[in-house]
């Protein structure tokens, strides 16, 4: 058994996880990442020697977050995790432009390749505020004395850009449908409502979700070490995702949560006026159900289906976009976050520094459809349209065509597409871990209210489906 969870997390760390591609990607929350909430200020709360019998402390965390991995997030949106969108009206490519109404002047073909350079930006900052209950409360039980509670947030500015750029091949020729004339032009259709692959940055302002926490904690005799444990909350403060672009910026979500976690540290002196701590936080949480709007692929016909056209059985040689479609309400629930964080801590006289670790993992979103496609709804019939005899194509893929060897296969009769693909709207499973280097001074005011002044930053490294970003911060914290 043992050996067995020795591969498994080598596997995990080590190797990247590869998927089918989703149109959904939520980045990890800022409130709830243990680096902003604990570095420096558990040092500070705990163990800075002038810190001791404070009923309030308040912690500021300015940031700036950059995402670094824009290859392996364009991998994960992409259909078979390729790295470029090769557009082919043959049909030799994994798109072919006509399910998009790119269609070239007689005996010529469109061609082109498209590369996506997805970038995230996070600006804002952090506030974290505890109130401990010891100082207000004369009882003799050691757990209400050593209670405390605590509630932090993010108020900040999220801005994406997908960062495409069109090239194109072959016989160079223009699409000749009107506002449809390239590949940009054709995933941003004035037609489609849904799943649009913008060239611009989009942004979103707000609060992140509120964190709660609720414990109490125990001292060794020596006052060396301390072990605590808590309950977590979360208080949903996002709006749902409007799905009109991919890759859209989000701030928030709709997914109360509950948990629980366990901390510690252990504390011994270094010389006459060093001392060293190791300090640890290990969280659980469950997130709960709630109803977002997610774009869908069909089931059966693989990656980026839901960009392939429709038709209505009335009437089967007049297309519209799938997209519209298979953007729909869906119940996501984002279910188990697990997240440990582990740093080592040096204070010698006022000036300190924190090496930190700090490792978080997220299971796949369960989602369920709220509603389904109308039973008269099919998938265009290419093939059948060129022989002046349109059925349907239920078989079909995004890459086939209407002619040549990747021909999209007619239906003998109208058969009607009824089935999601659900993991393809999904969050899918994935892991985070990253290193973080801190210093920072530690004072007090009127020998009565400690404080500190610092700064830090570090690098977050990502398995599939989540952003490795880098970030510098600064801290500021009073104890009252």
């Amino acid at each position: 058994m043992k050996r067995l969870l020795s591969r498994a997390l080598l596997l995990i760390y080590f190797f990247p996880v590869h998927a089918h591609s989703s149109s959904f990607l939520m980045p990890r929350s800022v409130t709830h990442n243990a680096t902003l909430e604990l570095a420096l200020a558990t040092y500070h709360i705990y163990r800075d020697p002038t810190a001791d019998c404070s009923s309030w402390d308040f912690y500021v965390t300015p940031f700036y977050m950059q995402s670094h991995n824009s290859n392996q997030i364009a991998r994960s949106f992409l259909p078979n995790n390729n790295c470029t969108l090769n557009i082919q009206e043959n049909g030799s490519g994994n798109i072919c432009s006509l399910w998009l109404d790119l269609i070239a002047p007689p005996g010529l073909f469109y061609s082109s390749t498209m590369t996506l350079s997805p970038v995230s930006k996070t600006v804002g900052g952090y506030f974290y505020g505890r109130f401990y209950f010891g100082n207000c409360c004369d009882t003799n039980s050691w757990w209400i004395h050593n209670a405390w509670f605590s509630l932090s947030c993010a108020a900040m500015r999220v801005t994406h850009a997908l960062n495409i750029e069109e090239t194109l091949t072959g016989n160079m020729a223009y699409g000749t449908i009107p506002c449809v004339t390239t590949g940009i032009q054709a995933f941003n259709n004035p037609h489609w409502c849904y799943g649009k692959l913008s060239p611009h940055a989009h942004s979103d302002s707000g609060i992140d979700d509120i964190q709660l926490k609720l414990g109490t904690n125990y001292y060794s005799t020596s006052n060396k070490g301390r072990i605590g444990c808590y309950l977590v909350g979360t208080i949903p403060t996002g709006t749902k995702p409007h799905a009109q672009v991919l890759f859209e910026p989000l701030v928030g979500t709709r997914h109360g949560a509950l948990g629980g976690g366990i901390m510690g540290d252990y504390t011994g002196p270094i010389g006459e006026h060093g001392q060293w701590s190791l300090l640890s936080d290990l969280k659980y949480r469950y997130l709960f159900s709630g109803r977002e709007i997610r774009s869908c692929d069909l089931a059966g016909n693989g990656d980026w289906s839901r960009y392939m056209l429709f038709v209505n059985a009335a009437t089967t040689s007049l297309s519209f976009p799938a997209i519209n479609n298979c953007t729909l309400p869906v119940n996501v629930t984002p279910r188990s976050q697990i997240e440990y964080w582990l740093a080592m801590h040096y204070a010698h006289c006022a000036w300190n520094v924190e090496l930190g670790y700090n490792v978080w993992w997220r299971a796949t979103d369960a989602i369920t459809p709220l509603c389904s496609l109308p039973a008269h709804v099919g998938i265009y019939d290419l093939a059948g349209t060129v022989s002046g005899n349109p059925t349907s194509a239920s078989q079909a893929n995004i890459s086939q065509s209407a002619i040549g060897p990747n021909q999209a296969p007619s239906d003998a009769v109208f058969t009607p597409s009824t089935r999601f693909n659900c993991a393809s709207a999904a969050q899918q499973s994935t892991a985070t871990n990253s290193l973080y280097l801190a210093f920072s001074y530690n004072g007090d005011v009127c020998d009565e209210y400690p404080w500190l002044c610092g700064i830090g930053g570090g690098y977050e490294w990502a398995l599939h489906h989540a952003l490795a970003q880098g970030s510098i911060w600064a801290k500021l914290g009073i104890l009252f």
